[in-house]
């Protein structure tokens, strides 16, 4: 057997799978793909392919054009040099070439809108086999409410009409321990899926050895970035904004905890 063709048969079939699973995870959940190793990669492209392969093989055979898994099986296992199977494949290049482009394509479109209807319809947070891995994301969000087995249930409200997410944090520096408070801005991964740090705005801090006196500082600037290494615990409150109407009729919105 030809291991140099065979192995790059096996890697352009499987490429589609490949393409799918790399517009699935984006954005938040991208790490989730760059962490796997390469056989992982293989085994979790493996479903996505024969889908995609399924699906072009069964709409060229309507229309006429079907697909010669004979010549594939000789690129596979032929010992020895496959001329007929590379003949073939230069008669019927550009047939090949347009197959291929379309399952590429439909990998990224089946990838991408798989993400949003499992994330839009909640299936994730609803479904722990439809989980993504970065479970940071499912507490900076508040959607671990929605998780079937969370002990902390919102009876009035919905994880999604949180507007705003403010973290207590308890730092360790060199002056002593600090609480820094303020409204979460972002947050990044390390490459092991932990907490690298977190950006927060509107902050302000005191010194854990003034805690009896609960003297807050204003922290002058736009954003202020924790890296997690020096955090010793985080504490989350979870506010919404509401329109309150005053006597003036004039409108006032302010923060409350949901519920």
């Amino acid at each position: 057997m030809n291991i140099a063709v065979s192995s790059i048969v096996i890697f352009l079939l499987l490429l589609p799978g490949i393409i799918f699973r790399r517009f699935y995870f984006t954005e938040e959940f991208s790490k989730q793909y760059f962490k796997q190793n390469f056989f992982e990669l293989f085994v979790s492209s493996i479903i996505p392919s024969v889908f995609i392969h399924f699906f072009l093989s069964f709409g060229s055979a309507i229309i006429g054009n079907q697909i010669d898994l004979e010549i594939l099986g000789q690129l596979l296992t032929y010992k020895g040099y496959p001329e007929e199977a590379f003949k073939n494949i230069q008669n019927n290049i550009n047939k090949i070439a347009t197959y291929y482009i379309i399952s590429l394509i439909i990998g990224i479109i089946c990838g991408y809108f798989s993400k949003k209807i499992i994330r839009n319809f909640n299936f994730d947070s609803r479904k722990k086999i439809f989980r993504f891995k970065n479970s940071w994301h499912y507490i900076f969000s508040g959607e671990f409410f929605n998780f079937p087995r969370a002990s902390f249930d919102l009876i009035e409200d919905s994880f999604d009409i949180i507007d705003f997410v403010y973290i207590d944090a308890l730092v360790e520096s060199s002056e002593g321990t600090i609480i820094y408070d303020g409204i979460l801005v972002d947050y990044e991964l390390s490459n092991n899926g932990g907490l690298d740090n977190i950006t927060l705005k509107n902050v302000q801090r005191r010194m854990m050895k003034d805690d009896n006196e609960k003297n807050y500082y204003e922290i002058p600037g736009h954003i202020m970035v924790i890296p997690f290494e020096t955090v010793i615990n985080l504490n989350f409150s979870y506010y919404k904004l509401t329109e309150i109407e005053g006597n003036d009729n004039a409108v006032e919105i302010i923060p409350e905890l949901v519920k």
